[in-house]
């Protein structure tokens, strides 16, 4: 499988390796099917891995979102992958946006093909509020919520230039975002210092295909005006699930997590105790360990 072909004519590229059960694992914002590469070459002899580029991002950059609601316009993709794979039992597991989607599309109905699932790094609810405190970006929220916002205002009079015409200093703007967003999801100093060097034009060009630049803006969006919240999503699952929790998150505050895990009857929780965010990033071995034993235990 090289592309997927989508209930709105758009098709998705997707990425395959390996051999054995199939497993379906879904990127983060910002990120592509293939960031998972590393982790699952190891597993590839066991497992058969299908890795999509969801739409925006990596070689799907340049497919449109159909709705305003970009984490429902993914959980149809993964509908209609999953359809499209034929399988009646297929592993599936997400991180951050990919994690965020996994619970809409179990909040939908949509796991009757999904025979466990791989919840890391992500809060079942993006607003803080009426005593929740553990959305995006922790007690930082309103802060960094604001200069999204702005950001977001002055950039949508200009959704139909190349982004190389973008006005001023707009440009270098939303790829300093982009850089402080991605700083944010990395926790040792060295990534943080790597990914805020997203801010310089020809770094962030290898990162972003900037082609259909307005589809990162709109994710962005959705994250601030939709009020997405799954905590009662996997109340009712009847999968095995796992949780795995990066306890120095400054994304997401691992109590949060850690209050979804205990909503789920008999899940299984593991913690990164000195990872940020990107726990495949940040603790390599012991994620894939950590992914082996759950993919294991469900395959069994």
């Amino acid at each position: 499988m090289r592309s997927l072909r989508l209930r709105d004519g758009h098709a998705l590229h997707v990425h395959t390796v390996g051999r054995g059960p199939t497993v379906v694992l879904l990127h983060g914002f910002a990120m592509h099917g293939a960031m998972w590469l590393p982790s699952v070459l190891p597993l590839a002899h066991a497992y058969r891995f299908v890795l999509p580029d969801l739409r925006g991002f990596g070689r799907s950059h340049h497919v449109p979102y159909a709705h305003r609601d970009v984490v429902r316009n993914h959980a149809e993709d993964v509908e209609d992958l999953l359809a499209q794979l034929g399988e009646a039992r297929v592993l599936l597991g997400g991180l951050s946006m990919g994690a965020l989607t996994g619970l809409c599309l179990a909040a939908r109905g949509g796991f009757d093909r999904v025979g466990a699932y791989v919840h890391i790094d992500q809060s079942p609810r993006i607003h803080n509020g009426d005593g929740y405190a553990h959305g995006l970006f922790g007690a930082a929220q309103p802060a960094r919520f604001a200069a999204l916002r702005a950001l977001l205002t002055e950039s949508e009079a200009h959704r139909h230039r190349r982004f190389e015409d973008l006005p001023g200093d707009l440009g270098a703007r939303i790829r300093g975002a982009f850089g402080g967003f991605l700083q944010a999801a990395v926790r040792p100093a060295w990534m943080k210092a790597g990914a805020g060097a997203v801010r310089h034009e020809r770094l962030a060009r290898l990162v972003f295909p900037l082609a259909n630049w307005p589809a990162y803006m709109d994710c962005l969006r959705a994250y601030l005006d939709e009020r997405y919240d799954f905590r009662d999503a996997l109340r009712d699952a009847k999968v095995p699930v796992t949780v795995m929790v990066g306890e120095a998150s400054e994304m997401y505050p691992a109590a949060g997590q850690l209050d979804l895990a205990r909503s789920i009857p008999g899940a299984s929780v593991v913690r990164f105790a000195n990872a940020g965010h990107a726990i495949p990033l940040e603790a390599p071995v012991a994620f894939v360990r950590a992914l082996r034993a759950a993919l294991d235990g469900a395959a069994r």
